[in-house]
Parts: C-alpha cells; sequence; structure tokens
C-alpha cells in the first residue's frame, strides 16, 4: 500500500465517521508559517464551536500538508512545526468549551525533540500558566516543546517509520 497525506486523512475521517462524528478534510496541502496557520484553524474551530457553522457539531476537521517556522535572531527554542501550531492554536482558543486538538508530523519526530506534537485544548494555556511558563514568550522564541512539555501535553508515540506530512486534527464537540 503507498502511503500519503490524503490517504491518512481520509482514514482518520473514516474512523470519525464510523464512531458517529461527522468529519471535514480541509485540505492535505497546506503550507505557511505554523503559527499563522494555527491561528486560522482557531478561528475556523471557534466559529464551528460558537456559530455551528461553517460546519456542523459534532466535527473533526483534519488537515495535513508542511508547514514552516522561520527562525530570526537568537529567537529559537525546542520544538517543530506542529507544536509551534498548536501553541498558536491553543493561546486562541484559550478557554473555549469543547475544542481539543492534535497536531503531529507522522513520522514520530516534530522538529529537534523527541515528541511528534502535542494535543491542546481550551485549558492548555491556563495549564502552562499554572506551570509557570508564559506560553506568548515561548511562541514569540519558538519554544513551544517547553510550553507544552510544563502542561504535559506532549504528544510521544515513538518513530512510526513512515511519513506522510502533518496531521492535524481539531474535534469541536
Amino acid at each position: 500500500m503507498i502511503a500519503s497525506a490524503n490517504v491518512s486523512l481520509e482514514a482518520a475521517a473514516a474512523r470519525a465517521r464510523e464512531i458517529g462524528i461527522e468529519a471535514a478534510v480541509l485540505s492535505d496541502a497546506i503550507e505557511g508559517e505554523a503559527r499563522d496557520i494555527g491561528r486560522m484553524h482557531a478561528a475556523l474551530a471557534r466559529e464551528v464551536a460558537l456559530q455551528n457553522r461553517p460546519f456542523e457539531k459534532p466535527v473533526v476537521l483534519l488537515s495535513g500538508g508542511e508547514t514552516t517556522v522561520t527562525i530570526s535572531g537568537n529567537s529559537y527554542g525546542k520544538g517543530g512545526r506542529n507544536s509551534e501550531f498548536l501553541l498558536s492554536l491553543a493561546l486562541d482558543i484559550d478557554g473555549a468549551t469543547g475544542i481539543d486538538a492534535l497536531a503531529a508530523d507522522t513520522d514520530g519526530i516534530d522538529g529537534s525533540e523527541d515528541n511528534a506534537g502535542a494535543f491542546a485544548n481550551g485549558e492548555s494555556v491556563a495549564r502552562m500558566r499554572a506551570s509557570g511558563v508564559d506560553p506568548r514568550a515561548h511562541l514569540a522564541r519558538h519554544d513551544a516543546w517547553s510550553a507544552f512539555s510544563a502542561s504535559g501535553d506532549l504528544f510521544v508515540p515513538g518513530p512510526t517509520g513512515t511519513n506522510v506530512n502533518d496531521f492535524r486534527a481539531i474535534l469541536i464537540r
């Protein structure tokens, strides 16, 4: 079997539908700055959560592709594009209920550390702050790994033996 980003997203969509949750595959080729793509996904998740549009709850929004993290000066930390995407999303859904997200690299490694990505919900930022972490400061220095490590939200499956780009799932209930 030949794997692809589309195959992984369609498999996730089929599984969601099997358990009674509608799924929307947004795209398997999303590119751009991870933090900007995270904000866009957060805005869409909030729209669904608050207005029940453009999709009706419950729904899982799925996307893939390869985002980027542009490092400038000495402002770099630990992590990768999926963790940075998710930290940006977490900041924009702070306090929201009924939104849970995962962003991960399908090979099991996101950037410089041993995690594939992380999990986030409307309480992630509060958990980070309770651990003494300023999530905005960590995002500014590209150190999402440390923020998610402090909140206990890292996703560490180990190497998967495959790589079909990034995988993002946002469940809105």
